[in-house]
């Protein structure tokens, strides 16, 4: 996991993907998380050969996953414990084309959060996005920009 800035982190864990016959293929999953965005957490998912994918994820969510199933509907996310296997977390993400099952190293989500609750603690998004909104207001009022002579 390395620091961009004090203001966004990556990192990468390993998984796998189950395919829609029930194949298993291991893929590495890119986790970015902002605090220009702080509600969210990127994935991206690589396949070798097949290309990658990207979601955007709350970053909540993710979090309710490790403990117990969270979401509903096109979402969700849930620990799983299979033999032979550590501890994963299940993203199920469904949309038309049909579902990506994603599962994330456990232990490497737990301290990717941790990290980014470190950045942007629970209850403070509201707060850092609060000044945006007061700006967007601001700029939205219909006014005319200054004019600089």
């Amino acid at each position: 996991m390395s620091p961009d800035s004090d203001r966004q982190i990556e990192g990468i864990a390993r998984g796998f993907v189950t395919l829609p016959g029930g194949e298993r293929e291991r893929c590495d999953i890119m986790l970015r998380y902002s605090t220009d965005d702080p509600l969210v957490v990127g994935l991206i998912v690589s396949r070798p050969g097949h290309g990658s994918a990207c979601w955007v994820i709350s970053r909540d969510l993710l979090s309710a996953g490790l403990t117990g199933t969270a979401g509903i509907g096109d979402v969700t996310v849930e620990p799983v414990a299979e033999q032979g296997e550590p501890l994963a977390v299940l993203l199920r993400v469904r949309n038309d084309w049909g579902e990506a099952r994603i599962h994330i190293d456990h232990q490497a989500l737990l301290l990717y959060l941790e990290c980014s609750h470190a950045m942007m603690p629970f209850g403070s998004e509201a707060q850092s996005r609060q000044a945006d909104a007061e700006l967007d207001q601001l700029l939205d009022e219909g006014q005319d920009p200054p004019v600089v002579r």
